[in-house]
């Protein structure tokens, strides 16, 4: 018994599942209109669900203070594969994401603040 829960504690202490729900307010971004987004991540698996977009991560990594992840060669764009990052603040709850296609040298970003997703907080 003992045994099971040795092998299973560091599963339990470091493994992160986040459900969030994020909103963009800035209203300086005339590109992209993108409200709301959901952000699910799994970081055993890697899994990170953005919006629609299903991918795995390169990288993820979990500090105190902030949780960053790094993914390339994804599916963005019709006639481009490319990158994303992000970083969420732990406290903040701010998640900016950079999306950057193969091949060209500057990205996008996007700002939202995020908090954790309940059901019964949709308007409609």
């Amino acid at each position: 018994m003992y045994f099971f829960a040795l092998l299973l504690l560091p599963k339990l202490l470091y493994s992160l599942d986040l459900n969030l729900m994020c909103t963009n307010y800035n209203v300086n971004n005339k590109e992209v209109d993108v409200k709301d987004i959901f952000l699910l991540m799994d970081s055993d698996s890697k899994k990170i669900e953005l919006g629609g977009l299903s991918f795995f991560a390169d990288q993820i990594f979990i500090t105190n203070s902030n949780i960053s992840w790094t993914a390339s060669d994804i599916n963005l764009y019709p006639d481009s594969n490319g990158e994303i990052s992000g970083i969420i603040g732990r406290y903040s709850g701010e998640l900016v994401l950079n999306f950057k296609k193969n091949h060209e040298k500057r990205g996008k970003s996007l700002i939202f603040n995020c908090r954790k997703f309940k059901m019964k907080e949709r308007k409609f």
